[in-house]
């Protein structure tokens, strides 16, 4: 997994230089700040837990040691199967797996649901708001089962582009573990009964004011830290591990939400 790879950056951007040659110059990164880094890869500002995960993160950096298993990130996904919503606590998973069995419904797929799987009052609003079928209706709703599903295979086939390309892109940001669902699913098939994209869609990447403002404030305590430590000289290596740490959260907090402030810089 490319440790850069939740943020979008240019190769020559002078900051991730900075942390990618402090990260070179630290050698023989221990297992467990690898753990923790590896929790700052997955991290999402537009995941509806992004407050306790933020706390999770600072609290490892903190304790140096990852206070969850990094591979335990999502098991509950719709990603991992059809029956993975049966441990999700959340609710997410079920609802996700809901709007799925709902939309096969829809397309005249599946019989075999019962009025216990509580899909019928979801079934009836779908197909209100998707009204007459046709065949571009059709295969956006079949894309947006994919999405849903982490059908990738199924996913890239049914694209086309042209016509429909912004309708197409607002389904790839469609999951069930963003902030805005269920209400931005629901208004991507309102607009696909419409033919026309949806204004202002909050979909995966997006950031609103709310949680730029909370961000915001973070990036700003870890920024500050970064400053006092510099300020201080030299650090054991353990120190310089943590540094190392709080500015990969911090540029990721920074680049997910689009803050102007220059990262501090880092020990030597």
């Amino acid at each position: 997994m490319n440790t850069w790879s939740n943020i979008s950056i240019s190769p020559d951007d002078p900051e991730i230089r900075d942390i990618d040659k402090y990260e070179e110059y630290l050698e023989n990164i221990p297992a467990d700040a690898t753990r923790i880094r590896e929790l700052i890869t997955r991290f999402e500002v537009c995941h509806f837990k992004y407050k306790q995960h933020i706390k999770n993160i600072n609290n490892s950096i903190t304790n140096r040691k990852a206070n969850i298993i990094p591979e335990n990130i999502g098991k509950n996904h719709l990603r991992n199967g059809e029956n993975a919503w049966k441990a999700d606590k959340t609710g997410r998973s079920i609802l996700g797996q809901r709007y799925i069995w709902a939309l096969n419904k829809w397309l005249g797929e599946d019989s075999e649901i019962k009025e216990s799987d509580n899909i019928i009052p979801l079934f009836q609003q779908i197909a209100n708001w998707l009204g007459k079928k046709n065949p571009v209706k059709e295969r956006l709703v079949r894309i947006l089962q994919a999405r849903l599903a982490w059908d990738w295979k199924t996913y890239e086939e049914l694209l086309k582009g042209e016509e429909t390309k912004e309708q197409e892109l607002q389904v790839c940001r469609i999951d069930v573990c963003h902030y805005a669902f269920p209400e931005n699913i629901n208004l991507l098939l309102m607009g696909i009964g419409k033919m026309k994209p949806v204004k202002e869609f909050e979909g995966c990447g997006s950031c609103n004011s709310e949680i730029k403002l909370f961000v915001e404030k973070e990036f700003i305590l870890l920024n500050d830290q970064l400053k006092s430590i510099a300020q201080t000289g030299q650090v054991n290596k353990k120190e310089r591990i943590k540094v190392w740490l709080m500015a990969c959260f911090a540029k990721t907090l920074k680049e997910q939400t689009g803050l102007k402030y220059p990262l501090n810089g880092l020990l030597g």
